[in-house]
C-alpha cells in the first residue's frame, strides 16, 4: 500500500508538472487577447487548476490544494466574462502558479511552505473591495459536517461560481478502499471523470477515519463536493455509488453558512470587534457592576460562539464587585472546556489586581492574576 501510495504522488507530481511548465506561454497569450478570449485556451488553464486542486485534495496536500482553488477562482471569472485578464490580473496569477509550482517541486514540505501572500492577492480579485480604500469583502463560507471525524468549508465566491447555470451540488461519499481500489479504478481516473461531467468544488480524504489499532476502521472515506447539471440516478450511475452516499446538498444535515469572521457588535459601553475570527472585547472605564457585567456575560457568550479565541481589554477598569472576578474565572473556564482561549490584553489594573487577591482569587505571581496576558 506503501508502494502504491508513493507511485500516486509521484504520479500527481509528473502530471503537473507537464502542464505547469507551459502555464506562463497560456497566460501570457490570455492577456495578449484582451477582449477577444480564445475560450477553449481559458479552459485548459482553468482545467488545469481544477484537476490540481482535486489531486491535492485526494492526496491531503492541503496547501496545494488551495491556492490552486484560489486561482481556479479567479480563472473562473476571466472565462464567464466578470473578470477582465489585464497585466494585473495576469501578473496576480503567474506568481500564483510559480507558487504553486513551488510547492508541487517540494511536495513532501509543501505543508510548511507559507501561501498566504499569493492567496491574499487572488482573494482580492475574487473578493473586490466594497469601496476603494476598504478591505477585500469576506462573504461567509458554507460548513459541511462530513462523517465522523470534522467539517470541511467552502468558501462563498466557489459556492456561487458552483451553482451558476443551473448546476445542481452534490456530495459524493466514495470509500478509497472499496469503491475506487476495490473495483479496480485509480483515484486519478474518477477525477478525471467529475471534472468532465461537471466540477469539483472541493474534496476532503477523511484518514481520521482509518481509525487506530482498538479500532480498526478498514475505510478511507474521500468526499466530494460536485456540481453538475445531472439528475441524482445518473450520478450514481456514473459514479458508481449507491443513492444514500450521492446527496444534494439540500439533503445533508449540518450544512451551516458560517457568520462572518469580521464584525462589531456592542454590548452596552462594552465593544466587541472581531478580525479573522478572534475576538477582542474592550471593557468600559470605571466600575464594572450589574448592567455591565450582565453585557460582559452576552458578548462572552457571542465570542464563545462564533470566534476561535477572545481577549479581554480591561485596561481602562478602576473598579468592579466580586461577580466580575467570578464571570471572568467561570468564562475562563468554559472557553478552556469549548478548547478556547480566554486571554487578558495586558496586566491586570491595580486596583482590581488588589481587590482580586483580598478576596483570596487569582494568582499572586501573574500578572493577568485571573487570566494569561496575550503574548
Amino acid at each position: 500500500m506503501a508502494d502504491e501510495s508513493n507511485a500516486l504522488v509521484q504520479s500527481f507530481i509528473d502530471d503537473c508538472r507537464e502542464h505547469l511548465d507551459s502555464i506562463e506561454s497560456a497566460l501570457m497569450d490570455i492577456e495578449a487577447a484582451g477582449k477577444d478570449q480564445n475560450p477553449e485556451l481559458v479552459n485548459s488553464v482553468f482545467r488545469l487548476a481544477h484537476s490540481i486542486k482535486g489531486g491535492a485534495g485526494m492526496l491531503g496536500f492541503d496547501n496545494i490544494k488551495t491556492l490552486a482553488h484560489k486561482l481556479e477562482n479567479v480563472l473562473h471569472m476571466v472565462r464567464s466574462g466578470e473578470l477582465s485578464p489585464t497585466h494585473e490580473v495576469i501578473e496576480v496569477l503567474l506568481k500564483g502558479f510559480d507558487r504553486l509550482t513551488a510547492l508541487v517541486d517540494n511536495i513532501h514540505e509543501s505543508e510548511h511552505m507559507p501561501i498566504d501572500t499569493w492567496v491574499e492577492r487572488l482573494l482580492a480579485i475574487s473578493n473586490p473591495p466594497a469601496e476603494e480604500g476598504e478591505p477585500a469583502a469576506q462573504p461567509a463560507p458554507a460548513q459541511f459536517e462530513v462523517g465522523g471525524t470534522g467539517i470541511f468549508e467552502v468558501d462563498a465566491v466557489s459556492l456561487k461560481q458552483a451553482k451558476s447555470g443551473g448546476l445542481d451540488l452534490y456530495l459524493l461519499e466514495f470509500d478509497l478502499i472499496h469503491d475506487i481500489h476495490g473495483k479496480g479504478r485509480m483515484p486519478f481516473e474518477v477525477l478525471k471523470m467529475l471534472a468532465d461531467t461537471g466540477r469539483i468544488v472541493d474534496c476532503k480524504l477523511d484518514f481520521a477515519a482509518v481509525g487506530n489499532l482498538d479500532d480498526f476502521g478498514n475505510r478511507i472515506p474521500f468526499y466530494v463536493l460536485f456540481a453538475t447539471i445531472l439528475e441524482p440516478q445518473l450520478v450514481c450511475s456514473m459514479v458508481k455509488l449507491p443513492p444514500e452516499r450521492v446527496r444534494r446538498v439540500e439533503e445533508v444535515p449540518h450544512v451551516t453558512i458560517a457568520p462572518s469572521r469580521n464584525f462589531d457588535e456592542t454590548f452596552g459601553a462594552l465593544a466587541l470587534h472581531v478580525e479573522n475570527g478572534a475576538a477582542r472585547l474592550t471593557l468600559p472605564a470605571d466600575m464594572i457592576d450589574g448592567p455591565a457585567l450582565a453585557d460582559l456575560r452576552n458578548a462572552l457568550l457571542m465570542a464563545l460562539d462564533r470566534c476561535e479565541g477572545a481577549t479581554l481589554d480591561w485596561s481602562g477598569v478602576s473598579r468592579a464587585d466580586m461577580f466580575f472576578y467570578q464571570l471572568t474565572l467561570s468564562a475562563s473556564r468554559t472557553f478552556s472546556a469549548r478548547g478556547k482561549r480566554l486571554d487578558a490584553s495586558g496586566p491586570m489594573p491595580d486596583d482590581l489586581r488588589a481587590a482580586c487577591l483580598v478576596q483570596g482569587l487569582g494568582a499572586d505571581d501573574a500578572p493577568g492574576c485571573l487570566l494569561s496576558v496575550a503574548g
